[in-house]
């Protein structure tokens, strides 16, 4: 009974052993590639927020653009007088400096008559109307003061209003869709230009779950574009699906693809494969 009991630990401690190996060997196997698709990193569709004729748009399907270059204008005559005419309020000081010199010579004569006043060389009344007209004075030169600082903010306002009648792109990339031509309305709600960011690139993928344990944010994978462009070339998996599609068995996979020269086009279908 012994040797019966020692031999059945032995089976079961051999069983165990191997089940461990075969776990251990089915994660560590070579996992076959999957399909996948090369997609631009970013697409914005770019659209003023105000209503307005275009006066020009600058690019058209095919160029590149630069974060911050201007694309689209609308027309802005009326905008940029409204500018100009806030400017010249805001830059005009001359009521301000007018009020100065008053208030500096209201403020001696108060002075002076308040002296007379203490040697009853004047009659206190006087004196005191001196010191008012002083303190007007001053008080009006508050509000002139306070006239060109609101005079400055509607100066922004009227910059602000301005540049909202030019298109500007967030972002670098190539224009892939241009939808208006100058002369034509711009209800600011449609979009005028889209532009898409090439210079990275986003890859999306579906695996099998029998893949999830093998795979990691930060992992390097080998993408295999369409021909005539099946270059190999490196990219980094940055995202993982945690929720997977029961229907079918898979979880998403999201990698970014280097392509700082732009030599790859988007919309290519591609090969993945794993380490």
């Amino acid at each position: 009974m012994a040797i019966c009991s020692g031999l059945r630990k032995q089976s079961i401690s051999f069983l165990s052993t191997g089940a461990v190996l075969l776990t251990k060997a089915a994660l560590a196997a070579p996992l076959d590639p999957v399909s996948c698709l090369i997609e631009p990193y970013q697409t914005v569709e770019l659209s003023t927020p105000v209503a307005g004729i275009l006066a020009e748009v600058a690019v058209d399907r095919g160029d590149l653009v630069a974060a911050g270059q201007v694309v689209a204008r609308l027309e802005s005559r009326v905008e940029a007088l409204q500018r100009d005419l806030a400017r010249a309020r805001s830059t005009d000081g001359t009521q301000v400096a007018g009020l100065e010199a008053r208030v500096a010579f209201l403020t001696d004569q108060a002075q002076r008559n308040a002296d007379l006043a203490k040697r009853s060389a004047l009659a206190a009344n006087e004196a005191q109307k001196a010191g008012m007209e002083a303190e007007l004075a001053r008080q009006e030169l508050e509000r002139a003061k306070l006239d060109q600082a609101r005079a400055a903010l509607e100066l922004q306002q009227a910059e602000a209003v301005l540049a909202q009648r030019a298109l500007v792109s967030p972002i670098s990339g190539v224009v892939t869709e241009r939808l208006l031509d100058p002369g034509e309305y711009q209800d600011g709600q449609s979009h005028i230009v889209t532009v898409a960011r090439l210079d990275v690139l986003r890859v999306e993928a579906f695996a099998p779950i029998a893949y999830f344990p093998q795979l990691a944010v930060g992992q390097q994978v080998t993408v295999t574009p369409e021909a005539p462009l099946d270059q190999p070339r490196p990219a980094t998996i940055r995202v993982i699906d945690r929720v997977f599609d029961a229907a079918t068995a898979t979880f998403g996979l999201r990698m970014e693809l280097d392509n700082a020269d732009l030599s790859l086009p988007a919309g290519l279908r591609c090969t993945l494969s794993f380490p």
